[in-house]
Parts: C-alpha cells; structure tokens; sequence
C-alpha cells in the first residue's frame, strides 16, 4: 500500500516525519519496504497483511499512525447541499442477489461539468501514481485511496430506464469494459446491470459504455458492499484485478459505504459543480454496529509475561478507538466497525503489544511452559489412532463436500435427506458428506491407480445430513470412525482389537442386517456389550455394493466398517481394570458342528453362552467348511469351547458331560449335527 505522508497529515494535528513514520509501522507489524521523496512528499510503500483491511487507506494508515504516536486524528467534515429533485424520482435500484450484494448506495447529481481536475486533486493521485482521468473519476479514485471504500461513477442517461440491477449474469452475456477488453461473463459473475444488460462488472471494474466522459451531464454515484468470496472468483475467472476488487477481496468497513458516498458526492460539486438530488436511494441491510469483547487484565500478564500498569492498557485502548470501558476487573471493548480483524480477547492483546512495543518485552534464559495433561477424550483418541496405526492402517484427511450422487450412495432416504450449499457459491462438490466413506473409497482408488492394491485406511470426521422427523428439521451432525480395506474380517478384526485397548470386558458382536451401501447378505450391525449389560449399537459394517464399486470405479472389492466416535470414547477405561491371574489351568474343546446354511456362528455361540454350561468361560470361532462332504445347503462350523474352575483343575470327565449338553442343546434348537 503506497501512502503519501504529506496526504496523511490533513488527518493529524501534526504531521509525521519519514523516517518516524518507518519505525512505528515497522515496531507495530507493518514494515516499510521503500521511503521515496518525491516533488509532492514522502512516499511510503507499505507492507499491509492481508487481515488488516483497514489499512488498505490513507485514514486507515492515519488512524495507525495517531495510535501508534500519540496524535490526534480527525475524519473530514463531510457538509452536503442537497438541491435537485428526489433522488427515487430520478433512479431506481433493485438488488437480486443478496448473497452477492449486502448494501446498495446511490446518488445522483445532476448538470455537473465534466473536465480537468483541480491541481491538489490531481496532485494527491499523482503522489501515489495514478494518474488523472476527469474530476469525477478521479474523485471517486481519491475517495477510495482515502476511505478504502470503492466506488463507481456512471453516466446516468446511458442507463437503460435509469435502472440499476445487481444480479448475476445472464448465459452468454459479454461486457466491454473500461479498459476497452471484451469480457464473456458467466452465470457465476455478479454484475452491475441496467434494464437491458451489464453495465459493470460488480466491484471490479466498469463498463465503457457507462463510463463518465466530457459528454457526461447527469451522474449516478455508487457505494456498495459486495461478497468477499464472490469478488475473488470472479476477478481470478476474468483474469482481472483492480484497486476496487483488492479491498473488496480482504473486507471493507461494513459502515462506510454511506459515508463515502457522502464524502464523494461532496468533493463532486465542489471540484464539478452540479446539483444533488435530495436524499439516497439505499437497498440492503446495514451491519450491526454493536460488537463488544471483553478483556481480562489477568489475561493480559499471563499472554504477555510482564505487569502493564491498567491505566496505560486503558489509554492504548482509547487510543485505538476501542472505547474501553471498565466493568469490575475487566475492560468491555466496542470494537469499531473498521476493525474488521479485531473479535476475540487475544486480537486485544495483540494490538496492546503492538502499541506498548514488542521491544518492552524482556528476553528470558529460560520460558515456563504449562504442562496440561491430555482428558479422557484425548487420550482415548490416542490410543485409537495408535492402534489402528500398529495394525498396519494409514490415517486419511479427506474434504467434507462430496457431489449430491455421491452423497445419495451413503445416506438411508428414511433417516433424512443431505445438506447442501448455496448453488451461487459452490456448483461441484456442494453437499456436504453424509458419510466418511467417499472420501476414503476416492482415496483408494488412487492408492491402486498408483500400484497399491491393498489400501487399509481409517479417517476419523464428522457427517451431516438434514434429519428426518426431527422438531424443525433439525441437521443431524456426529463424528464417526471409519474404516476401508479388503475383507470383512478385516474391518471386524481391527475393530475388535481396537475396542480390546479401550475396555478388556466389551465384547463385539456383528447382527445381520442390509445397509444402503453395503452389498446385500453380507453387512452387518456392530454391536458391542460391556458386563452383560446389555448391547449398544456400534456402527455397521460389511462389503460395499457393486452400484458403490461401479461409481468409485474399484478394481478390488473393498470392505468397510463405521462406528460412532462418542461411543469408542465412552468404552474407554483410563486405568484397565485387573483381574487375578488363574490358579488352576483351562481346559479347552474343539466342536465341528454340521448346520443348515442359514444358521450364522453368532446364534449358535448366544445359544451356547445362554445354556450356562457349568464352568464355560467362553467360545471361540475358529471357521467354516462348505463342501460335498457336509452336503448342499449345509456347512460345518468349528468352534472352541473353554472350561475353568476357579477352584480346582478340571477332569476330564466334567468337560465331557458339559459337552454332551452343549451338543444336545444345538441338536434340538438348531439341527445340528456332531461332524467326526
């Protein structure tokens, strides 16, 4: 940002030496990069980062400037004689895109005189290097260059019906601008608009057509606050920047709009002479003003390290205009609207600091560091990452925004409908996930387009979707745990280690049961049990359908498994409970049992844990045989049964008579048949 020190003088109660000017900037975070003496004065050629907005102006800079050095600063008298008809009498303005156009100012003036600028005008541009144009342009480049507020002239009788239409463009529209370029606009471009068709592009640079020439007579003088986001995609689209879209890119006063246009409608008849219309024709919303943080003086040791006494904290305050206020040990602060950068108690100390000096601060040999220790959560988040890292998964971060069919793929109709983003903002990639298996599928295909064929990933984020049958259609919003890899005794397999590492008592049980991504038959519900106190649904798992492998275009078929994250958490045990270690040895019995294939491993353990088999301690899966020799519709299934007595060792013939009623229990509730 170039500043002409002699510019910002008219601002102080006494002007600022170079090299002065230099040394607070640089002290104050805002480094200097030249200091050129020219016929019209010192020029400054300023650092500004991107956050202080503010001082993207000669006022700004001036505001800086008095803070920083004890000055006094005062705005300019801003006096109008309002002489002309009404101003709704001579146009109209009409906003179409609120999201794209907050606040609309417009003023008319009519009879003005077109034609050379006075010399101070045209000398405050030049001090900057830019040139002069015409006295109302240039009053409109000097107001911005002073305010920080953009703005733009147009020559009202080239306005179709003297309309003013902020909206987006329409397909196929082009606009000549001012710089004599041919513009293709797209519908994603808000522009500037008559009756007919754009007259400017909006907030970055004007059209031709409209511009205000030697002919011009009568002037529409706009002020205006338009989306920040909006401006940037635009000026990056057309390949086109300008001192207007650079501010309005970083934020602007979210109060200017009506005062610069004030200012500028003023600095017109004076330097052009005219009439102007009486009042503004003003659409929009105008910000709240009433923004107030509160600052701890506590707060303000412990940040900085060393005792500024509270009345010097309360004058550097008032200095910066943030209108301190004493409320019992605090100050309360009403940050003023041109401080953009300023919400939180930090950004107050920080501008303590920058004003008390950086250099007060004393350089320590040693610096205290608190040691926090990490909560429950924490620590539990530790040890599944760590885990699962150890069973040879890779952690993802993938982006939250999918395509609405990708979302679709995961989401249940019945449990509610996605989230999406405004169109205008965002065309591809709009709605957010409704769950973390696109981003981790979409990461796997690129594990095997790059010769990794086997990707095992997990991703720990939170899911979105607007919740069915909730009181005002509640969004539904909950980190979840998610897991990719080939089988599904994979997925369960490293869940069951993982949920083993939080709580030694939870048992992991999967129920049959059909998913919307999962392949038909071969998902499932996980549940999980701590001291039979009954189940607590986990999440699901299974392999994912043929229409999810299609989209994602997987070579291999993948497996996936999702959990709630408040539930891993809340298995957690801090400090795992301990068991005495077993006096007496187990005893331990494989049982081959032929069975229907419809019957699943889970119905035959639940029937064998319910039998209470005296002194059963558990039973193990150990696997499945299918073949001719058990027959058709038929599978063996192999299981281990463990005995202990707590108070003597076991002979066999007491395991022997608990395994006959184990057997003729399956026998009788499930068919099954003793495979020797």
């Amino acid at each position: 940002m170039k500043i002409s020190l002699n510019w910002i003088a008219q601002y102080l109660d006494q002007g600022v030496a170079a090299q002065e000017a230099c040394d607070a900037l640089l002290n104050a975070g805002l480094p200097v990069e030249s200091v050129v003496e020219t016929e019209h004065g010192h020029l400054l050629d300023v650092e500004v980062t991107s956050n202080r907005s503010d001082c993207l102006c000669h006022l700004g800079m001036a505001r800086e400037l008095a803070a920083l050095l004890g000055r006094k600063f005062h705005l300019p008298k801003v006096e109008l004689r309002e002489s002309g008809r009404p101003v709704n009498e001579l146009a109209q303005v009409r906003i179409e895109d609120d999201a794209g156009c907050v606040r609309y100012v417009a003023r008319v003036i009519n009879n003005v005189h077109v034609g050379a600028s006075p010399a101070w005008l045209q000398q405050a541009l030049e001090s900057v290097g830019q040139r002069s144009i015409n006295n109302v342009v240039d009053v409109t480049n000097y107001v911005l260059l002073e305010t920080g507020q953009p703005l733009h002239a147009f020559d009202l009788d080239q306005l179709a019906k003297r309309q003013i239409v902020v909206r987006r463009a329409r397909a196929g529209e082009k606009l000549v601008t001012i710089d004599s370029q041919t513009r293709e606009l797209q519908p994603s471009m808000l522009v500037i608009a008559d009756e007919q068709s754009p007259v400017a592009v909006a907030g970055i640079m004007g059209g031709k057509i409209s511009g205000v020439t030697e002919a011009t007579v009568n002037v529409l003088l706009e002020s205006a606050r338009f989306d920040p986001l909006t401006i940037r995609q635009t000026a990056r689209a057309l390949t086109l920047s300008s001192e207007s879209s650079y501010r309005f890119e970083r934020g602007i006063d979210p109060t200017a709009t009506e005062w610069a246009s004030g200012r500028a409608a003023q600095l017109i008849l004076e330097v052009a002479g005219g009439d102007l219309a009486s009042g503004v024709c003003a659409v929009g919303n105008v910000a709240d003003r009433s923004r107030e943080v509160r600052l701890r003086l506590g707060q303000v040791k412990r940040i900085v390290g060393v005792d500024i006494p509270p009345e010097q904290i309360h004058q550097i305050l008032t200095r910066l205009e943030f209108s301190p206020r004493a409320d019992g040990p605090d100050f309360v602060c009403r940050i003023p609207s041109h401080r953009l950068d300023v919400s939180r108690e930090i950004d107050l100390i920080e501008e303590i600091c920058r004003v008390w000096g950086y250099g007060k601060i004393p350089v320590e040999q040693k610096i205290s560091h608190a040691v926090r220790l990490m909560d429950r959560s924490q620590e539990a988040g530790r040890l599944i990452r760590t885990t699962l890292a150890g069973a040879g998964a890779s952690e993802a971060i993938t982006f939250s925004f999918v395509d609405a069919v990708e979302a679709q793929l995961f989401l249940d109709p019945t449990a509610g409908r996605p989230l999406r983003v405004s169109d205008a903002v965002r065309k591809v990639s709009n709605t957010l996930r409704t769950s973390i298996f696109p981003g981790l599928l979409r990461s796997r295909r690129h594990n095997e387009t790059n010769g990794q064929m086997n990707a095992f990933l997990f991703e720990v984020a939170g899911i979105y979707f607007q919740a069915a049958g909730q009181p005002g259609d509640k969004p539904f919003e909950e980190p979840q745990l998610a897991l990719v890899g080939d089988t599904v005794s994979q997925m369960t397999g490293a869940l069951e280690l993982l949920v083993h590492k939080l709580n030694r008592q939870a048992v992991l049980r999967v129920h049959p049961k059909d998913f919307i991504m999962f392949a038909r038959g071969t998902s499932g519900e996980v549940r999980v049990t701590v001291d039979d106190h009954g189940e607590t649904a986990l999440g699901s798992v299974g392999m994912f359908s043929p229409k999810v492998q299609a989209h994602y275009d997987l070579k291999h078929a993948a497996a996936g498994i999702q959990v709630r994250w408040s539930t891993l958490l809340h298995l957690f045990e801090p400090i795992p409970g301990a068991r005495p270690i077993p006096r007496f040895p187990a005893v331990r019995r494989d049982l081959s049992v032929v069975v229907d294939e419809a019957v699943r491993w889970g119905t035959l353990r639940d029937l064998l844990m319910d039998l209470a088999l005296e002194f059963l301690q558990s039973v193990e899966f150990v696997g499945v045989f299918r073949g001719k020799q058990v027959g058709i519709g038929r599978k063996s299934v192999t299981l281990t049964l463990v005995f202990r007595n707590p108070q003597a060792t076991l002979r066999s013939q007491e395991v022997d008579l608990q395994i006959q009623r184990a057997l003729a229990a399956l026998q009788l509730r499930c068919g099954a048949v003793l495979r020797v």
